[in-house]
């Protein structure tokens, strides 16, 4: 399968925080190629659209709590090799700085965990 645009540790497996400058384009389809369970997030704006966006994009439970404390409990419950491809992150990043540090804590944390765990910020 040619794979240009893709990072070459989403190639091989390997969970992290990547970010690309492209648009998503076939993105998704690639990692799914790869062995990557995958979820969309695109233009959410403030902590409640993100957490809820993010449950969504990963069909979390209908019980989910949609705060930081749910958020890693449900990434933590994952069996297979999963991605979030996240579009539109920056606005989210430079008009709340605090909760975007949050966040990207929780899932920088995740990234250390199996199975294997990639956030992509387009």
């Amino acid at each position: 399968m040619n794979t240009p645009d893709l990072p070459a540790g989403l190639v091989r497996g390997t969970p992290g925080i990547y970010r690309l400058s492209r648009p998503p384009g076939d993105l998704v389809r690639q990692l799914r190629g790869h062995g990557w369970s995958t979820g969309v997030l695109s233009r959410a704006t403030d902590r409640a659209e993100v957490l809820r966006g993010i449950g969504e994009a990963l069909g979390f439970p209908g019980h989910y709590g949609r705060n930081l404390d749910a958020l890693w409990d449900c990434l933590t419950d994952f069996t297979e090799p999963t991605a979030l491809v996240w579009e539109g992150w920056q606005d989210f990043a430079v008009y709340h700085p605090d909760d975007w540090a949050r966040l990207r804590h929780v899932l920088g944390e995740r990234v250390t965990q199996e199975p294997p765990f990639a956030v992509v910020l387009m």
